[in-house]
């Protein structure tokens, strides 16, 4: 016995669905709202003034519905084809109710558009089955439907991303202030990346790395960081800029104070000292066409857009922020070869 109600009992998925009930009988609505309800169901509305269908169906978006194709005034394939003029069986699936040994309108009802159909007397255990049919037809429905919106909204996103990259692209080589131009790297770097601050280091002539500037007014330290360990020579890889430097690569820390792969050490006492709380952090090399490193961009704290919560930055992003910082690094290149030219023009 136990086994036979829970094949008429609603999922806890489906509890909440919203069901659509439609009979100009108040008697016959009642019934089966309580059969219904019964079932577990929790979010019925009943409608048995036909002036009331239409405006029920456009206020509010249902996953199933329930229509008698007998009813006293009313001729229920009318309704049904009424509504598939505008809803597919996908987005509203229709359980049809007729009396048995009316087989032929059944077939009509189904080739009006319903998805299935039960007789009365009504069985209980028949119509919850049924009912728990179509409201699977109408999640998978849905749930392609978020997948397709989905898949348009990245293709948007990274369309628009892509005419971003496009239009910086074309105000960087109009550009002729290298000041002016480190900068829109910068702050368009971390308006791409929709992040909380972001820091620019440069390479020194003797082979550190220096901060140059940063999106927030905190003060600039005057330590630079070594590339290189100015007594042995080896290469200094135990911070994120530096290694980023060093192997010409992108590094992403997801939490700070996790990380053990690096030294953070400077950071957390950053932290300490000013208040602020480091948790992710994406680090960019520019690299111009002769292959050496110019700088580093380090982006911090990603954002989530609808929680504003900080999280880490996705893989995905780092080959439009490295983009970017080709941009920059080419159109630094052209303005240290066009004063270059000048320099000489000068001379001779």
């Amino acid at each position: 016995m136990k086994n036979i109600k829970e094949k008429y009992t609603a999922r806890p998925e489906h509890a909440q669905s919203r069901i659509l009930v439609f009979n100009d009988s108040e008697v016959d609505v009642a019934g089966v709202v309580s059969l219904l309800e019964g079932m577990g169901y929790a979010n019925i509305t009943a409608v048995t003034d036909p002036g009331g269908l239409l405006p029920a169906l456009a206020a509010a978006s249902f996953d199933a519905m329930l229509v008698d194709l007998r009813m006293p005034h009313l001729d229920g394939l009318k309704v049904i084809y009424l509504i598939r003029e505008t809803l597919s069986a996908a987005e509203l699936p229709i359980l049809a109710i007729s009396d048995d040994g009316l087989a032929e309108l059944c077939n009509a009802g189904l080739l009006a558009g319903a998805n299935d159909h039960v007789v009365r007397p009504i069985d209980p255990i028949d119509v919850a089955l049924r009912v728990r049919n179509l409201l699977t037809i109408h999640d998978i429905y849905k749930t392609g439907q978020d997948i397709q919106n989905n898949l348009e909204h990245k293709v948007m996103a990274r369309t628009a991303k892509l005419n971003f990259l496009i239009e910086n692209g074309l105000l960087m080589s109009m550009t002729r202030d290298r000041s002016q131009l480190l900068r829109h790297t910068l702050f368009e770097g971390k308006r791409l990346l929709y992040c909380d601050a972001a820091t620019l280091y440069l390479v020194t002539d003797h082979k550190t790395l220096s901060f140059h500037l940063r999106t927030r007014n905190d003060d600039l330290t005057e330590t630079e960081i070594p590339l290189y360990d100015p007594v042995t020579g080896v290469a200094n890889v135990r911070y994120a800029a530096t290694w980023c430097a060093l192997h010409k690569q992108s590094v992403r820390i997801d939490d700070v104070y996790a990380e053990s792969a690096f030294d953070l050490s400077g950071t957390r006492r950053f932290d300490a000292a000013s208040g602020y709380k480091t948790v992710s952090t994406l680090t960019v090399p520019l690299i111009p066409r002769g292959g050496a490193v110019i700088g580093v961009l380090q982006f911090i704290n990603k954002l989530d857009p609808d929680t504003q919560a900080v999280i880490p930055f996705s893989a995905e992003l780092v080959p439009l922020v490295e983009a970017l910082a080709a941009q920059a690094a080419v159109t630094l290149d052209n303005l240290a070869m066009h004063d270059a030219q000048l320099a000489c023009a000068t001379c001779e």
